[in-house]
């Protein structure tokens, strides 16, 4: 078979994984051709701050050195592909006359392709805001809009080798949609890579990787196939190990928070916690799943708060997720409306334990947060209100309206489920994905890839940043944020 393997967003180590499948297939014996979409556009997910480029830091020197590898290990490189003049103006005029809101960004197309969405999911997760208003921000708008349709172009440009199979990047965001929405309207089959279970893990999804029906359906099959013994050791480490507060797959969120710090508990009344997730991200994917009964968290937790009221007996901590501090201020604003209700609101930077909040609740809900799971294998009945690739779970309650809410508000106690239905999600995040083999990563961000380090800075730069006295300085820059 030949793969054609398209990227436009140069981040590690996702440039890397995009080697590894190469190299792979390529020892399988298939032919394989690499294509790079993302040069010269006026707008980028991923891009450097204008002083870096001082320094001698470089994303297309990142990009031309791992194609080189490519090149020297019998992988086609295709050349720059060149957009016609006249089709470069058709793309300028349909991106710059956009003129509207977020919700009609959302649907605004190019010839059927949905590039608006992947463009709207960038600017989303670039703001940390999910109100972000697109009719007050229409120059950026714009831009990344352009930036879509460039990469669209190119894409049907570079499909005139007819693949059998693409492979690109996520799938999500303003330049890597339109190669997914290129492809599909060429009736080619799509491969999206991302992030594994660990930093030393690569996944592959055939559909979106965001889709939470199609991520339940791999973790029954990745349960169902794994040997007995072995799978329920790795679920319950998993579970041990995100209490000891390790990021598995990511950073940490309560490594900073003090061990053991709660606010007091009354003694007569059932504590009710609420673990927010963060929106942004929610509205960044919103066509990969189904919201529910509530279509967006501050609505379902309002409706949470109204209907515990009716309860004398349930005090409400509604602790905000700490990753909310690196959010936009608007974002943060947001929910700082919870003020006005009788419940405890515990801020993002504050050093509140989670995990001993976890401990002292008598009920744990949330819109689709990790410690969800988490709650519910510690033996705390946990309900889900909003959407999670745990939702229709035996190990929790999903209640499908206000009244069910409300039913199950009533029970006392409310009954925990099994242990047991935790441990196929425990397994499946601690062992999806593929090992590398080419690429050696160090961390989330860092590694080699046949031995070289692509990095976007020069070795003089990445090693002055590893002196333990510029850690230390960063470190205190972040903390003072």
């Amino acid at each position: 078979m030949h793969y054609l393997i398209a990227e436009s967003i140069p981040a590690k180590p996702h440039l890397e994984t995009s080697g590894e499948l190469a190299l792979r297939l390529r020892d399988q014996g298939h032919t394989v051709s690499f294509v790079w979409l993302g040069n010269d556009l006026p707008w980028s997910d991923w891009s450097l701050p204008w002083f870096t480029k001082l320094l001698g830091c470089s994303m297309p020197r990142r990009v031309s050195r791992f194609q080189r590898i490519l090149r020297d290990h019998h992988i086609q490189i295709l050349s720059s592909v060149t957009i016609p003049s006249s089709c470069c103006n058709e793309l300028r005029h349909w991106a710059y006359a956009f003129d509207s809101d977020s919700d009609g960004l959302r649907v605004y197309s190019f010839r059927g392709a949905q590039l608006g969405m992947g463009a709207l999911s960038s600017l989303i997760s670039l703001t940390g805001y999910s109100a972000y208003a697109a009719e007050l921000d229409l120059s950026r708008v714009r831009r990344c809009l352009l930036s879509a349709a460039i990469v669209y172009k190119r894409t049907q440009i570079a499909l005139s080798i007819k693949p059998d199979v693409l492979i690109t990047f996520n799938g999500r965001f303003a330049t890597c949609k339109p190669i997914i929405e290129a492809a599909t309207a060429a009736g080619i089959p799509v491969l999206r890579h991302e992030r594994g279970s660990t930093f030393t893990r690569y996944a592959v999804f055939n559909d979106s990787i965001h889709d939470h029906e199609n991520i339940r359906s791999r973790i029954v099959d990745s349960w169902s196939s794994a040997n007995p013994v072995a799978r329920t050791d790795l679920a319950h480490e998993y579970f041990l190990r995100r209490r000891n507060r390790e990021g598995i797959n990511w950073y940490s969120f309560t490594d900073a928070q003090q061990p053991g710090l709660i606010p007091p508990k009354s003694p007569l009344k059932r504590r009710l916690v609420y673990f927010s997730s963060s929106d942004d991200e929610y509205e960044a994917i919103t066509e990969a799943f189904n919201p529910g009964p509530w279509p967006n968290q501050l609505q379902a937790v309002f409706a949470l708060i109204r209907i515990a009221a009716n309860f004398d007996d349930i005090e409400v901590v509604v602790r905000l997720h700490p990753h909310l501090v690196k959010k936009s201020a608007s974002e943060r604003q947001r929910w700082l409306v919870l003020k006005a209700f009788n419940l405890c609101l515990v801020t993002p930077g504050d050093k509140i334990d989670s995990y001993a909040l976890m401990d002292s609740a008598d009920i744990v809900v949330t819109y689709g947060s990790t410690i969800g799971m988490e709650a519910a294998y510690a033996g705390k009945p946990s309900i889900l209100i909003g959407p999670g690739s745990y939702a229709g779970s035996e190990a929790i309650y999903q209640p499908c309206s206000e009244d069910e809410l409300e039913a199950l508000l009533a029970l006392r106690p409310i009954p925990p489920k099994d242990q047991k239905h935790c441990l196929p999600y425990g397994f499946y995040y601690s062992t999806f994905g593929e090992l590398f083999e080419h690429y050696r990563p160090v961390s989330l961000s860092e590694g080699t890839f046949l031995g070289k380090r692509l990095g976007w800075d020069p070795g003089w730069l990445y090693w002055f940043r590893k002196l333990p006295s510029v850690k230390k300085l960063a470190r205190y820059l972040l903390r003072r944020r």
